[in-house]
């Protein structure tokens, strides 16, 4: 349906009409078929014949609200395409009305860089803020960048000027545009934004061209990426919890474990929190770095945070180790520590993978790295000692032998002593009812006795004596008796005899019914 309200007077382009002195209103319809002949006369640059459609009095554009199923194209966007300034001009001064269009005319004429068409649709009333940002940055033009700032355009709307800082680095103009208008705060923002995205992504590039332009490293922005995870509502937030800003370039890069990027960016322990930067340190890179600057203050929590890391995949692994080790090589020391922080790394080793856990227990026990309290606060729990006794730390002995069910980790001694775990003693080994000392000889001869009888022999005379005459060493006799149980006189005993000291003689301890009751003695004749 057409709009019969407007009027039918042509307005000659090439009188120089301005928009200030016309008078003509908008022709629209409802009908998208109303406009066919019109879209190929535009195609077909039949400016005569578009010409003489306008002075019939017949549309040239749909209706705001009509629905526009089948229309794909517009007369003026036909026009812009073909960066025809005659047509673009004829439609605009017989009422075309560029707000209309499905299309933003701004945008078309920013993409074919037809800087004349753009003042021609601005001088004929398009509004300026709905112009597309990207395609305006897109311009490289900053001549424009400043006309639309003052047409009202907020360049910073949807952090697009952010975006355009952060995934244009070629784009010079826009960074020595921001460079210029960096005091207004908005801008300096998105710029600082930007900047930890290049951190963030090791673009060194980036990290240059925004620092020249003004970049604040210190400064907590929202991740160009995921925007949406800072808290800007305070509406959000329980009362008296601090809102989360986003990260600072340098938290970033040293996320990211980029050195050289964050040694750029320069860290300052006056204005970062160097407890926070160890804590993500993404490698021992940034960690050297950062601690040519300055020490931790909380161990604990930099130990907690690193080895939540360690489960992830492989790399995570040595990753965090070669942190740890970094850390602690430097000369830092984890002497002390709350209760619940010292609780917060236990959890974090018994997340461990059995070789992770075995090579940070080993880590922890070395010298000078940890103090004995923390280590033996680590180290008492139950499940401490649990998973300490199935990576093979503490030994599990078998029934029917001293040797143990698994091999053990190296340096398992060292982090017993060093975590304040003493072993029990395992119980000995029940003894056969037949005990052989000495070797057989084909010339030798076999001497049997009892326990009893053999404890009578041994406090009779010196075992060095009796070893000689059965033809045994005296400490291989003094074995014997020691795992039978028979005890056997103490240095000095024989002289003091001598010399009529009364010394005490030790009962003989009883076995279990079956145990060492025949002694084989292989001597020489």
């Amino acid at each position: 349906m057409y709009n019969s309200n407007v009027t039918s007077q042509f307005v000659d382009p090439r009188e120089s009409p301005l928009k200030s002195k016309a008078t003509v209103s908008a022709r629209t319809t409802t009908e998208p078929t109303a406009l066919t002949e019109l879209h190929r006369l535009c195609r077909e640059n039949r400016i005569y014949d578009v010409e003489r459609w306008i002075a019939a009095g017949n549309p040239l554009q749909i209706a705001a609200a009509s629905e526009r199923k089948g229309q794909t194209t517009s007369a003026l966007e036909i026009a812009l395409e073909a960066r025809n300034h005659a047509l673009v001009l004829l439609l605009l001064c017989n009422g075309y009305d560029p707000n209309l269009e499905r299309k933003r005319p701004l945008d078309l004429a920013l993409r074919n860089r037809r800087w004349d068409l753009l003042d021609l649709l601005l001088e004929w009333g398009a509004d300026p803020k709905s112009v597309s940002v990207g395609d305006l940055f897109d311009s490289y033009n900053s001549k424009l960048f400043e006309r639309f700032r003052e047409l009202g355009v907020d360049l910073t709307a949807g952090h697009e000027l952010a975006y355009a800082l952060g995934y244009h680095t070629s784009n010079k103009p826009l960074f020595g545009y921001v460079k210029h208008h960096r005091n207004d705060p908005k801008i300096q923002k998105e710029l600082d934004i930007a900047l930890a995205h290049h951190a963030k992504e090791d673009n060194e590039k980036g990290v240059q061209l925004c620092l020249w332009a003004g970049a604040n490293p210190h400064a907590a922005v929202p991740d160009l990426q995921y925007p949406g995870l800072t808290d800007d509502d305070d509406d959000t937030r329980n009362d008296g919890e601090e809102p989360f800003l986003g990260w600072t370039a340098i938290e970033e890069a040293c996320q990211a474990g980029h050195a050289k990027i964050v040694e750029r960016l320069g860290p300052d322990p006056a204005q970062d929190n160097f407890d926070d930067l160890f804590r993500f340190a993404g490698s021992a890179a940034v960690v050297k770095l950062l601690l040519a600057r300055a020490r931790p203050n909380n161990v604990g929590e930099i130990l907690q945070r690193q080895l939540w890391w360690f489960p992830l995949d492989s790399h995570s692994y040595w990753r965090g180790l070669d942190i740890i080790q970094s850390i602690f090589k430097s000369g830092v020391r984890w002497e002390t520590d709350r209760p619940e922080q010292i609780a917060n790394v236990r959890k974090a080793l018994l997340k461990l993978s059995d070789s992770s856990f075995v090579d940070v227990m080993k880590l922890f026990a070395t010298e000078s790295y940890c103090s004995d309290a923390i280590l033996q606060e680590l180290g008492r729990m139950p499940n401490m000692r649990a998973r300490m006794k199935v990576v093979g730390f503490i030994p599990t002995l078998s029934e029917k032998s001293e040797a143990l069910d698994q091999p053990r980790p190296t340096r398992s001694r060292e982090v017993l002593a060093r975590f304040n775990i003493v072993l029990p003693k395992p119980p000995p080994s029940p003894l056969p009812r037949w005990v052989v000392i000495g070797n057989w000889r084909r010339d030798g001869r076999e001497i049997r006795l009892t326990r009893p009888e053999l404890f009578e022999r041994v406090w009779s005379e010196p075992v060095e004596k009796l070893a000689k005459e059965w033809g045994l060493s005296g400490r291989g006799l003094g074995k014997a008796c020691a795992k039978m149980q028979i005890p056997v006189h103490p240095r000095g005993f024989w002289a003091k005899a001598e010399h009529g000291h009364k010394v005490r003689r030790p009962g003989l301890p009883n076995l279990k019914p079956g145990e060492a009751e025949v002694i084989v003695i292989h001597a020489p004749l």
